[in-house]
């Protein structure tokens, strides 16, 4: 088995796991699309952070042909499972990657959109996440939307552990072993968790206000936010 066979069976089956653990995957990426849409010919430059194997790019080129999108990832083995995609679905001329982090960018505030989806649990302080959520405002237009979805609550409320047990047993209707759906649920636990009243003043401390929430399923929650004029 070649290095690029055994890659793209990782992906695959990554992908799989993620569409059954999370209630409404698919779903999830068009909700996305839907609270950063204005109509249907609006032109859009988007910032994707933390693109991974390219789920949002894809998702928003198809739905979107007028929509520029920058992709931004730390890790060198996403960007390339990504840039396979791109290339595989023609979408060079529209989509383009870094391999590194926001503040890499250049410090123009050309961006109309951004999206941070399932990345704040993997900055283990507040300090950082604020850190990156200023980088991501800094490069936005005003009054230009921000996604964030990610598992927020108080990891230690008996109400957030309840619906941590309620996700696993979800997980478990939903066809994914025992097993394996407690390494998941232990896996996210090990994350960074924030709680919904500290997510929300990070965001204002980013220079984002009018803070909405679109998706909520278990401990994941979606907001929409506005970059302050």
């Amino acid at each position: 088995m070649d290095e690029s066979s055994f890659d793209t069976k990782k992906v695959s089956h990554f992908e799989e796991i993620a569409r059954k653990a999370v209630v409404a995957y698919d779903q999830l990426f068009l909700m996305a699309l839907a609270v950063l849409s204005d109509n249907e010919n609006s032109e859009k430059n988007v910032l994707v952070v933390g693109c991974g194997t390219g789920k949002e790019l894809l998702t928003f080129a198809e739905k979107k042909k007028n929509w520029k999108l920058t992709g931004v990832d730390p890790s060198e083995e996403m960007i390339n499972v990504s840039r396979e995609k791109i290339q595989e679905n023609k979408l060079n001329g529209r989509v383009s990657l870094l391999h590194g982090v926001v503040n890499q960018l250049p410090e123009e505030k050309e961006f109309d959109a951004s999206t941070v989806i399932f990345v704040l649990r993997f900055i283990p302080e507040d300090s950082e996440k604020l850190s990156l959520l200023k980088d991501i405002s800094d490069r936005l237009k005003p009054g230009a939307r921000i996604v964030i979805v990610d598992q927020f609550g108080e990891r230690e409320d008996d109400s957030f552990r309840g619906l941590v047990e309620d996700w696993k047993k979800y997980m478990l209707y939903n066809g994914i072993p025992s097993e394996v759906q407690n390494k998941i649920a232990e896996h996210a636990m090990a994350r960074s968790v924030v709680s919904e009243e500290s997510i929300k003043k990070l965001l204002g401390k980013a220079g984002f206000n009018r803070i909405k929430t679109f998706y909520q399923a278990f401990t994941n929650i979606g907001y929409v936010a506005y970059k302050q004029n």
